[in-house]
């Protein structure tokens, strides 16, 4: 299932009526997940609503920042974040719910081997008024920019959004792979489109609806929960962690290995929404149950999808606002900018260095801690190309760069808050 939506509980049965935050015109129905806080998942059929498209000419011109930039958006993975319900007096309470939904991602296989590769820009979307839609209660309207409201479709915790609106906001990052749209509330809820994913901002347990969701757009993973009394009769599925093969042969290389979900990877009757007729790899991974860690299976498959968007090919380094050039003989080191040192405000550097082929060349930023510099962050690969970012606080900073083997003439490109 593509379409994620997120709510406390199920009730016996839903009004197919949308609710005050969704106007939009519906043509027929459709099945859509629904989460519960305590990670259960099932499905509820909601209206289609079909929305007026809104292209990137139609939305407002927003800010746009790095939450961490490690290199040329052609050359990583590139994830967007947008937000909704924030002013213009909350865009720092927009980040700081940006970076911990981040940090929350980024702490989870297969994010974390490659947080190193991954862009992660902030658009700063500036509603009119703060909050979102039937928060705290329903028949409270807000002036938002996208137009995120609880109660959709009578699901008190699914947090709906315009599609439309927020890809356009996101297609002003410099790159766009993947899609979170984060609401103004403390409350618990959040999403999922074929396109992106919601979650309430203040809310510490709504980032995981998102990476679920990340399971289907980055991975193209399907579900593995199923609905009791259903049988599945389809064509073999093309996802590929569920099969209709009772022996598991579709992933055969991992039957009887352990998996970071618990227990060994066989074929368990239930998955892609069906309770007989479908085999899933695991007993109980991330696409069933939230909270879980992916399984062997489906971690792998989203390592390969991650990894296909990212370059170690050095040829962003002039891309960056400033760029230095120079050359160093092995065993010697320079300080750039010119010999010399720069201040900064606070927030996020990011820098990448271009060395000669063959020789290793390392990169450290340094800091100035009163009475001498101090390397704050480094980057030490037996590569000539390195590249590198730091959040820190406002002061003076020079890179070091280090011809630990090999010489030749390099450039750093760098950019600085």
């Amino acid at each position: 299932m593509r379409v994620l939506c997120l709510a406390a509980a199920l009730a016996a049965a839903v009004a197919l009526v949308p609710s005050p935050a969704v106007s939009q015109p519906h043509k027929g129905t459709e099945w859509k997940e629904v989460f519960s806080p305590d990670g259960r998942i099932t499905r509820v059929r909601v209206p289609v609503v079909v929305e007026p498209q809104v292209g990137v000419q139609d939305v407002a011109i927003a800010a746009v920042e790095p939450i961490q930039e490690t290199g040329p958006a052609a050359n990583r993975f590139d994830m967007v974040i947008v937000g909704d319900g924030y002013t213009a007096s909350e865009q720092g309470l927009l980040r700081q719910h940006a970076v911990a939904k981040w940090n929350e991602i980024s702490a989870t296989a297969p994010w974390d081997k490659h947080k190193g590769s991954i862009n992660v820009w902030l658009v700063g979307v500036v509603s009119n008024q703060s909050g979102v839609d039937n928060d705290p209660t329903q028949g409270v309207s807000r002036d938002t920019a996208l137009d995120m409201g609880f109660w959709c479709f009578n699901i008190e915790r699914l947090l709906c959004v315009n599609e439309s609106k927020a890809k356009s906001y996101a297609a002003q990052a410099p790159g766009v792979d993947a899609i979170v749209a984060v609401g103004n509330s403390t409350k618990y809820g959040g999403a999922g489109y074929p396109s992106l994913s919601t979650v309430s901002g203040g809310n510490a347990q709504s980032a995981q609806v998102a990476i679920h969701e990340l399971g289907h757009s980055v991975g193209g993973l399907a579900d593995e929960y199923w609905t009791a009394g259903t049988t599945y009769t389809g064509t073999e599925p093309r996802e590929p962690n569920v099969t209709k093969d009772p022996s598991g042969a579709k992933w055969s290389s991992y039957l009887g290995k352990p998996t970071p979900d618990g227990g060994t990877i066989g074929a368990y009757q239930g998955g892609h929404q069906y309770e007989r007729g479908i085999y899933r790899p695991s007993q109980d991974s991330l696409m069933r149950t939230l909270g879980k860690p992916f399984n062997s299976v489906s971690l792998d498959v989203m390592d390969r999808a991650i990894r296909s968007k990212i370059s170690t090919t050095p040829t962003g380094c002039t891309s960056y606002p400033t760029t230095r050039t120079g050359s160093l003989n092995a065993g010697a080191s320079a300080h750039q900018p010119d010999g010399s040192y720069f201040q900064a405000a606070a927030g996020s550097h990011r820098a990448c260095l271009d060395g000669p082929t063959g020789a290793n060349f390392d990169l450290a930023l340094q800091k100035w801690n009163g009475s001498a510099w101090a390397t704050v962050a480094s980057a030490t690969t037996s590569s000539p190309d390195e590249t590198l970012t730091y959040t820190g606080t406002s002061g003076y900073y020079t890179y070091r760069i280090t011809a630990v083997t090999g010489s030749g003439s390099y450039t750093l490109g760098y950019g600085a808050p």
